[in-house]
């Protein structure tokens, strides 16, 4: 049955007196229905107030769905180098049933990191930010991804140590470098966002900092600079150039290089050379989101 914050059951119709403030011994028992997945009998209930029927299921994410037990296998195989042909065919159901499943997957990992940060559970006190490039469809049409990476302090080894990610959104960028040209010919004008997606993560950084003087360590780009001080003028930004990095005694960027390349090995789509590619931006982003859930340790199932 549906719980509320208080742990009490009440009806699930928003109209009936009984849905904020329920009486003691409202519902009735009203039959029971088989789930064929589990082969198991769910008793179902009936509020004396308004008649709705309802069950231990109706307000769960999975009630819709014919097969909730395949969710942990798609999600463990998705962020493990799997592609969605190959888990359909490990799994053997057809793709469709793949493709269904890592939407609502996606769909509950982004609201769980976006409850997340608009709580203040991350407490961060310094952070690594950049970009990274992959591209949809054809190597013609680039897309970045912005990411930031919790780096925190081990006082017991002396070195700084990878945590969570606290955001990475991918946008379309113009097209650049040498195929440029063919691809404004081919494809004609193309939209750049990855601005928009840059300040989304600085936003999602603001939200997971611990104090407004957060530290901040990113590459020597220079338009990182004043977006930063738009939205944290606070924070201790430090640019560190590939000299600098190269010459100091540890890779400075470690968790950011570290995290990003843990991303390139578990998705599938994101290995630099992959027989996998991105067809839209949005499915890039619904791996990403699944990759956070997973480095971050969300409980999805």
């Amino acid at each position: 049955m549906c719980k509320n914050n208080r742990g009490s059951y009440f009806c699930p119709n928003e109209d009936c007196k009984n849905h904020s403030n329920p009486e003691a011994g409202f519902f009735i028992k009203k039959g029971t229905f088989f789930v064929k997945h589990n082969s198991k009998s769910i008793p179902r209930y009936q509020c004396k107030a308004c008649g709705k029927k309802f069950s231990s299921h109706s307000f769960s994410d999975t009630k819709w769905q014919k097969k909730p037990e395949l969710n942990k296998e798609v999600f463990n195989r998705y962020h493990s180098n799997e592609c969605q042909n190959d888990i359909a065919r490990n799994l053997k159901v057809n793709r469709k049933t793949v493709v269904r499943k890592i939407r609502f997957l996606a769909y509950k990992a982004r609201r769980i990191h976006e409850e997340k940060l608009n709580k203040g559970e991350f407490k961060i006190y310094q952070t690594q930010f950049d970009e990274m490039e992959t591209f949809e469809h054809t190597r013609m049409k680039p897309v970045s991804i912005a990411i930031a990476v919790e780096s925190y302090w081990d006082d017991k080894e002396q070195v700084y140590k990878t945590g969570r990610i606290i955001d990475a959104i991918a946008a379309p960028m113009y097209y650049k470098g040498r195929l440029a040209p063919r691809a404004q010919e081919k494809y004609g004008d193309r939209e750049d966002l990855s601005l928009g997606a840059r300040i989304d993560v600085v936003e999602s950084v603001k939200k997971s900092a611990a104090k407004p003087n957060v530290k901040i360590l990113t590459d020597a780009k220079s338009s990182y600079g004043n977006l930063f001080s738009n939205i944290l003028p606070e924070c201790r930004l430090e640019s560190i150039s590939r000299k600098q990095n190269s010459g100091s005694e540890y890779d400075r960027m470690f968790s950011l290089n570290h995290t990003c390349a843990e991303l390139r090995h578990r998705m599938s789509r994101m290995a630099r050379k992959s027989w996998v590619t991105t067809k839209n931006v949005d499915g890039l982003q619904e791996h990403l989101d699944i990759f956070i859930a997973y480095w971050n340790d969300y409980d999805l199932c």
